[in-house]
């Protein structure tokens, strides 16, 4: 099965002190979790596609401007698992 990419989403979250602070979350059920955590107020801004831990940040940390994201862990560069592309397409034919 062919997958163009794993969606994000990035999120702005108002803090305490009503500074908007970016997110990096999963599209669909895989991210359903964290998406509670956020503030009232919080909006999604911007969704783009990923294949790996390390693209996803090296996209959400250029769309941010916060630099170049670097990780020592090899396992970051790995494909994300084919049962997550398939969970996430399920999730968006059902919509």
């Amino acid at each position: 099965m062919s997958f163009r990419g794993f969606i994000h989403e990035i999120w702005l979250c108002p803090s305490d002190d009503g500074e908007l602070l970016p997110s990096c979350i999963p599209f669909g059920p895989a991210g359903s979790s964290a998406r509670e955590l956020n503030e009232l107020g919080s909006v999604c801004i911007w969704l783009f596609f990923a294949n790996s831990h390390c693209e996803a940040m090296q996209i959400y940390y250029q769309f941010n401007d916060l630099g170049e994201y670097t990780m020592s862990e090899q396992q970051d560069h790995q494909p994300y698992p084919e049962s997550w592309y398939i969970e996430q397409q399920n999730y968006l034919c059902s919509l």
